[in-house]
């Protein structure tokens, strides 16, 4: 299977609180390497955010998402607080901010933060594909950029 349709697969498990998938696929993307899944976790992050979040978000906003994100799932509260606004902030154009946030960390965080971005949206069978089609488009284009 390739990395692109697991990590479809994925998104369609995370969206659809299918928690055993999720950490199946986690496990096999891990062994991979990843292999690409960097740029389609990166835009699904980016897109999910973006479509989140209003154009007057304020750090406050961030502040207050990261931390419902933090409480609600559990391996979320061993990752840095400070980093994790910093990374949304980043996704909604303040990109200097993580100038310095290790590649691992920053993948980790993007996945908790996926979780909870589609939780929120609870997106239709067909929302969930036009997402995924966006995601993967995306991705395509930042992979020949």
């Amino acid at each position: 299977m390739s990395v692109r349709i697991e990590f479809s697969d994925l998104i369609r498990a995370m969206a659809r609180r299918d928690w055993g998938a999720v950490d199946q696929l986690l496990s096999g993307l891990e062994k991979s390497g990843w292999g690409g899944g960097n740029q389609m976790i990166s835009a699904a992050f980016a897109i999910a955010v973006n479509d989140h979040s209003s154009s007057a978000h304020s750090p406050t906003d961030v502040t207050r998402f990261v931390a419902e994100t933090r409480t609600q799932f559990p391996g979320a509260e061993s990752l840095p607080t400070l980093e994790m606004e910093a990374l949304v902030r980043a996704a909604l154009g303040e990109v200097g901010l993580i100038d310095n946030l290790s590649p691992e960390i920053a993948l980790k965080m993007q996945i908790v933060f996926l979780g909870k971005l589609l939780q929120d949206r609870d997106p239709t069978e067909t929302q969930l594909e036009e997402f995924i089609a966006d995601v993967e488009r995306t991705a395509a284009e930042y992979s020949r950029a």
